[in-house]
């Protein structure tokens, strides 16, 4: 599978905050993005949080494929950034890209679309829900997928996406210059 990220198509906001995971191995790219929910500490150390806990889970090889188990690993979550005496909130988005198939879980406004070489963009994730976010303790992830991928699989902050057009500008692979949006392509 070959990955790139894009840069963003318009000034963006303070993206302290926010934090991008890829790791891969031979069968196997997990991907997780978090944003904090606003540029304070307490929402840095939720995103760093929240991604450092699924790559032990990368790490561990405790890697769920179905969507039930990982709404169920980012609630875990949840309750750990809620216990976190420093931790504020993030949104969350996961997804395990193997074998040209994805299955992932978000929570918040992060958003993840197949966009198919042939055809409609499909959206993964769950419309833009803002509340209640990874560190809440109440948080309620939505999983998706299993979903094959037969083109490109986009993440998107719910302010910067267009499913219909799909406009973006693809950035070089070995030219990575923003945490932004994430391609992959089987």
């Amino acid at each position: 599978m070959k990955l790139e990220i894009d840069a963003p198509q318009r000034p963006t906001r303070d993206i302290r905050h926010d934090r991008l995971l890829v790791l891969r191995d031979a069968h196997r790219t997990l991907i997780a993005l978090a944003d904090g929910s606003d540029s304070g500490a307490a929402s840095q150390a939720a995103a760093a949080l929240t991604v450092r806990e699924l790559a032990r889970c990368f790490r561990n090889g405790t890697l769920p494929d179905n969507s039930r188990d990982w709404e169920m690993v980012l609630q875990g979550i949840d309750l750990t950034v809620f216990k976190d005496p420093v931790a504020g909130e993030t949104s969350a988005l996961v997804l395990l890209v193997q074998q040209n198939v994805v299955v992932g879980a978000s929570v918040g406004d992060s958003l993840a679309y197949t966009v198919p070489t042939v055809g409609e963009a499909q959206l993964l994730t769950a419309r833009y829900r803002d509340e209640p976010r990874i560190g809440t303790g109440m948080a309620a992830p939505i999983g998706f997928g299993p979903v094959k991928l037969n083109g490109k699989l986009i993440t998107r902050r719910a302010a910067e996406v267009d499913p219909r057009g799909v406009p973006f500008t693809i950035a070089a692979a070995e030219k990575p210059r923003s945490k932004r949006h994430f391609l992959a392509t089987p």
